[in-house]
């Protein structure tokens, strides 16, 4: 199988700057030669990520976590290290071979997932297959009524299910388990056995960021008390808190419009594709969750939010809006006052209404002063002061200087409350910038004891000469600490084909997890030199050969006290007054120094 070779991979990790990719998934602030951002590995709410442009690393000082560009983009948006690469690559403007890529996600394909797909794949083409058929005549000119064309059924791979258990007797004979079936949630075991769940529906498929099908959203075409609309139930490879509909599709339309319209549903994207958007997604009418901010923010794309314009639209817009203000996403709101959803625009006013309404958007204080203007009474003074604390907090996150100062004047006007000062008090950076440093100090100078601080002495010194690791290779050879001795030896063969140390790419080469902590530790250590200090090292060598002597001391005190023979255990007594000796004799030298 074709790979991609180490000389691609440095060269990528090469020309990438790791703060230019970095801030393509959060804002950072430069604090002396190196670059802060909350981190996004933990819930954090004081900058605790440094970046390192000189070594090309990030570390946070709270959770651990850390690495080089590569192992940002691999963890921040959970893909394999190889999409990882190519991510970089596609940011660096470093092309590269796409059918390496395809072929190692065919070989990594989760082997209990690949199944459930393949349920739902056919599942698609069983009910695509239905809405052909004569039977789904009536089915299909509802589509049609409600402005569905056959292009738009056929990008969305709409279809239709029929009554009774047809699904469950066509998967049942392509081989699929009942085991299989019922885990991809397409049909459930009731009392008479196995049944479909989405009999008499049409059938949206719901696809996870790769195209995969994961699930569906089944619309009944029946008047009465059945639900509307019911979803894939919760699933191993269907998690709805986890997933946008359409996602897959917008990040390819995202080429040629920079705009992405979040909505409700799937009908709200069909109507957007209606009139030619196809950058639409929908939150399929769950609460929006901090995961599916985070895939928005991938998108690097302003969010048009334009959910329903009723009470419970506006409701959804107002908590999005918290969330996706909070977590740094940048977000305008169509001003939608029709009180009607994408699809019944359309249908009362047209296709160009929904065009236009599309283009007026307003900014989140705008919806705020608005929404909130109609949530509190403001002839009411208690109102009034939780309405002025409520706004206050939200203008205080703006990133822009001009908006928030405007908005505090106007939030003056209203209520008559000068909120800048109480807020201005609690100044975020000044906060933040406390904290990240008490932080990294706890973490990075904590106190070590005597063989910990040899070792680290001893690797930090390696890391910025070879002289000091041919030294070590000469002189020692060996480390007390397991990890310590691991990392040695992994820089004395970095520098078998290098003549300089390069953190970024060693980090690449290391497996072990904890081998890669102590690396970015050890990179980071404050106490470290920044060049080659040949008596520091001389002194750091020699502690952990007395240390070494100390232990084998240590060892024959227990055979001595052990033994009976007097002549064993006059032997046994020599060799540790040699010892003895020898250690006296480093002290000295140590002293001499």
């Amino acid at each position: 199988m074709a790979r991609l070779s180490e000389d691609q991979i440095n060269e990528i990790r090469a020309r990438a700057d790791i703060v230019d990719i970095i801030s393509h998934y959060v804002p950072l602030t430069r604090k002396g030669k190196n670059y802060v951002c909350t981190c996004p590995f933990h819930d954090d709410h004081d900058p605790s990520l440094t970046i390192s442009p000189d070594k090309q690393i990030f570390k946070c000082f709270v959770c651990g976590t850390g690495g080089n560009v590569f192992t940002f983009v691999q963890k921040y948006e959970q893909i394999s290290f190889l999409e990882a690469v190519y991510k970089v690559a596609q940011y660096t403007g470093i092309p590269l071979d796409e059918s390496i890529l395809r072929q190692n996600q065919r070989v990594e394909a989760d082997p209990k997932k690949t199944p459930l797909y393949k349920v739902n794949q056919d599942t698609i083409e069983f009910t695509q297959y239905q809405l052909s058929t004569s039977s789904a005549a009536s089915i299909k000119q509802y589509l049609y009524q409600r402005g569905v064309s056959d292009e738009i059924i056929k990008l969305f791979e709409i279809g239709y299910h029929p009554e009774g258990n047809a699904l469950y007797k066509f998967l049942h004979a392509k081989k699929h388990s009942d085991e299989n079936l019922i885990a991809a949630g397409v049909c459930a075991v009731g009392a008479n056995g196995i049944h479909d769940i989405f009999s008499d529906r049409i059938m949206i498929p719901i696809h996870d960021a790769y195209g995969n099908p994961v699930g569906f959203t089944a619309r009944t075409t029946k008047q009465g008390n059945e639900a509307k609309y019911i979803n894939t139930a919760q699933t191993s490879i269907y998690e709805k808190g986890q997933l946008i509909f359409n996602y897959h599709r917008a990040k390819a339309a995202l080429r040629e419009r920079k705009r992405v319209f979040l909505t409700e549903g799937a009908m709200d994207v069909i109507a957007f594709a209606k009139v030619g958007i196809h950058s639409a997604i929908a939150t399929l009418g769950t609460a929006c969750t901090k995961e599916q901010i985070k895939a928005m923010k991938l998108l690097r794309s302003t969010i048009i939010v334009c959910y329903d314009g009723d009470r419970a639209g506006r409701q959804a817009t107002y908590k999005f809006g918290k969330l996706a203000l909070a977590n740094l996403l940048p977000f305008e709101i169509v001003d939608n006052q029709l009180g009607l959803d994408p699809d019944e625009i359309i249908a009362a006013y047209g296709k160009e209404e929904l065009l236009k309404m599309s283009e007026k958007t307003i900014s989140w204080v705008e919806f705020l002063f608005t929404y909130l203007s109609q949530t509190y009474n403001l002839e009411n003074y208690s109102q009034r002061k939780e309405f002025a604390l409520e706004l206050a907090e939200q203008i205080a996150l703006l990133p822009n200087e001009f908006e928030r100062q405007s908005a505090f004047v106007r939030l003056q006007e209203i209520t008559g409350f000068d909120m800048r000062s109480s807020v201005e008090s609690k100044s975020a950076p000044k906060r933040f910038m406390k904290n990240e440093k008490s932080v990294r100090n706890a973490f990075l100078a904590r106190p070590k004891d005597g063989a910990t601080s040899a070792q680290y002495t001893i690797l930090s010194q390696m890391l910025v000469s070879k002289s000091a690791s041919n030294r070590f290779r000469d002189e020692l050879g060996f480390l007390i600490d397991d990890a310590c001795k691991k990392l040695a030896y992994y820089i004395m063969d970095f520098y078998r084909n290098h003549a300089e140390m390069d953190v970024a790419a060693l980090l690449d080469v290391i497996k072990e997890e904890q081998v890669k902590k102590l690396l970015l530790e050890i990179s980071e250590w404050e106490l470290a030199r920044e060049s080659y200090d040949s008596a520091l090292l001389s002194d750091a060598l020699n502690r952990i050969r007395m240390l070494l002597l100390d232990e084998q001391i240590r060892k024959l005190n227990e055979e001595i006290a052990n033994v009976s023979d007097a002549a064993v255990k006059a032997k046994l007594g020599d060799e540790k007054n040699a010892l003895i000796r020898k250690k006296g004799g480093m002290r000295e030298w140590r002293q001499d120094k």
